[in-house]
């Protein structure tokens, strides 16, 4: 049978390890629901290649042939990924993940398409049927070069994660998903993937998008060439408007620390090459005189197979600085290099061979002071003082910090869990480690730790406090207690004094330009929180935190081309449509785009139930909207009293949604210090009990 787009064996290939079908032939039913369900979403017919015989050679103790490469020249690729798919030594991850995802990159449509409604969506297609572990995630990032979205058939209820069966029941299992919806939702998602690449087809125009940074490498034929080039003239013109007076990227005083690589027998040292790179960052942000990006958009770059170069122009920046650990026994060597990308010749190199703890803290600042002289930075008596300090002359303590740290900035709710228990561990081995404290605090700053944020607040100022007792120069520690007086104490004021301290301490943290830019947004200073957004955006490029506050503040700008230009850049980044993007298209009347980006955020997102109950009101269908708000109240468990609220002014119960911002005021809920500018809140504006409840949040 042939395609539905010339030049292709098949529409759709389906990938999966064999052990996952057997017993109840799970895939195999999945296999035959999804053509049914095809047959009803397309006029002609789809042709699915899915390799259920057994004898058909293709297994995965056969070699690859190129019968296996012509079956991969499909459209669409669906691996079924479970808890034992991600295997590096399977055939189906080698010879059908793996080469589809090469093949893709480099045909004439690329592997990422923009559809007919101007969302991104990527050709690999993954149907998940188990939760699958941190490692098997990032073996799937490292590969599409970002996080896996798919679409789930996963049963999950107490100590239970199973593949989605036919017969199960909605509300039996914990994220409430029907077995025939999903099937739906597969069958859609390959609809829109088809009709924009036939759409390529008529116009003689490619739609494809590479994804931007920190990956987008691979070469790409002439049509994606001239797609690409208008979306990046497009953000050019985005970034220019609004960050004109960005910092130079090609002065001499730029650099990206890269991570460290673990060249240790045993593999087993990646928290300690890792705390390396980010300690020696660290040192090396606290000089004014250099800029240096985070540690976030520089650990992108985590074992990929690209130059020095690319990386550098990637990042802005002219200096590159890498480097390894080998760990042996009980001594360790080190070697670093710092990189003058522009010119592609090595400014300096050392090896340290070392065996004592406080050997490994001279590194550190041994490194940081030899870069900054090699770089002409002017270095203050203050920042050669911070550089040249040790907070712990406790091996084992160092250790126990290190891995908090680790595990901190993988940034989920389980690692936040994790972080906290090294943090702890640090202290009790040395009770007077103050960066400890402070990696305490930020375990209940920056999340609650599952507890509502009027309880977190109190024991993250509590942390910040012991850290600042011990010691009174912790930039990160400063940021955290701006962080605690002005988004959740709103005492803007006193939180720009502690913001501005922070900066003096530690001015390449790029968290705390955030930071200090909400404070004056939220006041209705834009142009000025605009500046401070520019400033965290040039020292972390690719974070996501701070693409998103980018992308909700041209939102509340009213800057609704902007916000959709920013939501599309977000989207090619990190592989999924957020909120602020949603709720733009709502303003531009295109609410089937903008449920369909608020269903597929994860069935964890406190927003997710508010936000489709919110879009089904705006588009008229109130019935539909209160079923869905009755449900997340209900099923989801509502976390945020202001999502909660703006639901309320869709269904245009003002009264309700009046109450929740209160309670949401009450509980010092971040979203709420919004509230002056939010356009989704307009209808409230002139009631008293509005202008009361600014005047509380000394917004008024």
């Amino acid at each position: 049978m042939p395609s539905l787009i010339p030049g292709f064996e098949y529409d759709i290939f389906v990938s999966y390890r064999h052990k996952d079908n057997k017993g109840e032939r799970w895939v195999s039913d999945f296999v035959t629901a999804l053509k049914t369900e095809l047959e009803s979403t397309f006029k002609e017919e789809v042709s699915v290649y899915f390799d259920e015989n057994p004898t058909d050679g293709l297994l995965e103790t056969h070699h690859v042939n190129k019968s296996l490469e012509g079956k991969l020249k499909c459209l669409i690729f669906i691996p079924v990924i479970s808890q034992t798919y991600c295997d590096l030594n399977s055939f189906a991850w080698q010879h059908e993940f793996c080469s589809f995802n090469k093949l893709a990159r480099n045909d004439s449509f690329g592997r990422d398409i923009k559809l007919l409604n101007g969302n991104v969506a990527s050709r690999i297609l993954p149907v998940k049927i188990n939760d699958i572990s941190a490692h098997d995630q990032g073996i799937i990032a490292k590969e599409i070069d970002g996080a896996l979205r798919s679409i789930d058939f996963i049963f999950r209820s107490a100590g239970v994660n199973r593949p989605l069966m036919r017969d199960d029941r909605r509300v039996e299992s914990n994220n409430h998903l029907y077995y025939r919806d999903q099937i739906n939702k597969v069958a859609n998602a390959i609809r829109e993937l088809a009709e924009a690449m036939r759409n390529t087809t008529a116009t003689g125009e490619s739609d494809s998008l590479v994804r931007l940074p920190p990956k987008a490498r691979k070469r790409i034929k002439t049509p994606v060439i001239l797609a690409s080039a208008v979306f990046v003239l497009l953000l050019s013109g985005l970034i220019y408007y609004f960050f004109m007076n960005r910092t130079d990227q090609q002065g001499d005083k730029s650099i990206a620390v890269l991570p460290f690589i673990d060249l240790s027998q045993e593999q087993n040292q990646e928290y300690f090459s890792d705390g390396m790179m980010e300690e020696i960052l660290n040192h090396l942000a606290k000089i004014k005189d250099l800029r240096v990006i985070s540690r976030t958009s520089s650990m992108q770059y985590k074992g990929a197979k690209i130059s020095v170069t690319e990386i550098a122009k990637e990042l802005g920046v002219t200096n590159i600085l890498e480097g390894s650990v080998r760990k042996s026994g009980d001594r360790v060597r080190i070697t670093v290099q710092l990189i003058d990308a522009v010119n592609e010749k090595h400014l300096w190199s050392e090896d340290y061979d070392f065996q004592e703890l406080k050997d490994i803290f001279a590194v550190q600042s041994d490194v940081s002071i030899r870069v900054a002289e090699i770089l002409k930075t002017k270095l203050s008596q203050q920042e050669k003082e911070s550089i040249s300090k040790t907070y712990s002359h406790d091996q084992q303590a160092y250790k126990y910090y290190l891995k908090g740290r680790f595990y901190w900035d993988k940034r989920t709710r389980e690692s936040f869990d994790s972080a906290e228990v090294y943090f702890r561990k640090a202290i009790e081995v040395d009770p007077a480690y103050a960066l400890a404290y402070a990696g305490l605090a930020d375990c209940y700053t920056f999340d609650t730790k599952g507890i509502p944020e009027s309880e977190a607040t109190p024991i993250a100022k509590s942390f910040v406090a012991k850290a600042l007792s011990l010691d009174s120069t912790l930039g990160e520690a400063w940021t955290a207690l701006g962080l605690i007086q002005s988004h959740r104490e709103r005492d803007w004021e006193g939180s720009k004094r502690t913001f501005e301290r922070a900066i003096q301490l530690n001015p390449n943290y790029p968290f705390v330009y955030l930071f200090y830019g909400n404070v004056f947004f939220f006041n209705g200073d834009l142009q000025r929180g605009f500046k401070e957004n520019r400033k965290a955006l040039d020292l972390d490029p690719l974070s996501l935190p701070i693409n998103a506050v980018l992308g909700n503040h041209f939102l509340m700008a009213r800057e609704y081309d902007l916000a959709i230009k920013q939501g599309l850049r977000f989207k090619a980044l990190f592989g999924y449509g957020p909120p602020f993007l949603g709720l733009t298209l709502l303003h531009e009347k295109k609410y089937q785009e903008a449920i369909d980006i608020f269903a597929n955020l994860p069935a964890s997102n406190y927003t997710r139930g508010p936000l489709i109950s919110y879009a089904y009101a705006i588009a008229g269908e109130k019935t539909r909207a209160k079923e869905e708000l009755d449900k997340a109240l209900k099923q989801e468990g509502i976390q945020s009293h202001f999502w909660s609220a703006i639901a309320y002014i869709g269904l245009g119960n003002y009264n309700l949604a009046l109450t929740q911002l209160e309670k949401g005021y009450e509980m010092r809920e971040f979203q709420m210090n919004a509230i002056k500018i939010h356009p989704l809140v307009d209808p409230l504006r002139h009631d008293p009990r509005f202008k009361a409840l600014l005047k509380k949040m000394n917004l008024d």
